[in-house]
């Protein structure tokens, strides 16, 4: 309650809202940010922000995360206006200004807060449970780079450094393992010899830089839940959570929907209950190409799966990591909350690698 008290009186009237204010709560599923929803009344109706205080230690440079935020969405809306025919559930985020006219607010203990307009009408899914719902969030999601396509790469900055760099994570996950600050190695031997015994994927890694794969602009965290689905079509209809937006390639963007759409279970849950579902994976591939087959070039193609493995094993490698250093980057509910999701992705690793034939199949087909 005394958050919420908070942000009512130094954090909300900050932003140009207008309205009376009724309450802010929790909201979402994140990792990475704090994240509220807003509510205001403004002629009798109800209106909806979403509020969120950015995670400096993940974003060093948080006005850069707000400019490359500001930049793509403002491209978006130019070129969703720009179509003879626009689809009228197609829909990009809108930031709000500050009343010092920034898409962004500074509190006194120099954290950084944004607000954006809620999307009515719409609503997310934490877990993929059709095929249809992974066909649109995919082709939501290739819709998205498909409108950045002709965005100058040099106009968005990198905000965190090494993002989908897997040898440095690998490095990063070796000294963590050889300094042991919390004395948890000792008990996890086993998983890390599975985890060595696929640091391979850093040379596969190195072999893909040397392909010279299109800079593009990607999302870099396209889980489904990233997606806004309308609420009377199902249709993906906004692709939110840009604060990863950078330069990138897209095995990493379409890596991570294989990684987060297609396991039976969710990176939070048991193990034992994951399993790659190659009929989700084809849903994936057909709603991604529908958009962006004719943007990728034959080695992009031909790449995707192993975008999908590196991915995966690169969070793998990052749960491991943080559980190694002491849950210091994602937020954690028990002690061994990173040590499970690190044996998740091992899970969903292996389904991968033991269909993965079948998915390069599915890839040409569509390709």
């Amino acid at each position: 309650m005394e958050v919420i008290l908070k942000l009512e009186k130094d954090i909300i009237n900050k932003f140009l809202v207008e309205g009376n204010f009724i309450e802010a709560q929790p909201f979402g599923s994140g990792k990475i940010n704090d994240t509220y929803l807003i509510k205001y009344k403004i002629d009798q109706k109800e209106k909806k922000y979403i509020l969120r205080k950015i995670n400096r230690y993940v974003f060093k440079e948080p006005k850069l995360m707000v400019e490359n935020t500001v930049n793509v969405t403002q491209h978006i809306r130019k070129k969703i206006n720009l179509v003879a025919n626009p689809n009228p559930t197609d829909k990009v985020l809108t930031l709000i200004n500050s009343k010092n006219k920034k898409f962004y607010h500074l509190d006194e203990n120099d954290d950084y807060w944004c607000m954006i307009e809620y999307i009515e009408d719409a609503y997310t899914i934490d877990i993929v449970e059709t095929e249809t719902q992974a066909f649109e969030a995919a082709k939501a999601f290739g819709r998205f780079q498909k409108y950045l396509a002709d965005f100058n790469v040099l106009n968005c900055h990198i905000t965190i450094k090494n993002f989908h760099n897997l040898p440095n994570r690998i490095n990063v996950l070796k000294k963590a393992i050889n300094q042991d600050i919390l004395k948890r190695t000792h008990s996890i031997e086993d998983l890390l010899k599975n985890v060595d015994n696929y640091f391979y994927l850093a040379d596969e890694f190195e072999n893909v830089t040397r392909l010279n794969l299109p800079t593009r602009i990607t999302h870099n965290d396209t889980k489904i839940n990233n997606v806004m689905l309308d609420s009377k079509t199902n249709k993906g209809i906004c692709v939110v959570d840009l604060d990863t937006v950078m330069p990138g390639i897209v095995l990493d963007d379409f890596g991570d929907m294989v990684r987060t759409f297609t396991s039976l279970a969710s990176e939070e849950e048991d193990y034992l209950k994951v399993e790659m579902r190659l009929p989700i994976f084809e849903a994936i591939t057909k709603g991604y190409l529908s958009e962006m087959n004719e943007c990728l070039t034959d080695n992009e193609k031909d790449n995707l799966v192993l975008g999908a493995k590196i991915i995966v094993f690169e969070q793998t490698v990052r749960f491991l990591t943080d559980y190694l250093q002491g849950d210091v980057y994602y937020k954690t509910n028990h002690t061994n909350h990173n040590l499970d999701r690190t044996k998740n992705q091992m899970a969903l690793l292996e389904s991968i690698k033991k269909q993965e034939n079948e998915m390069k199949k599915i890839v040409a087909k569509y390709s």
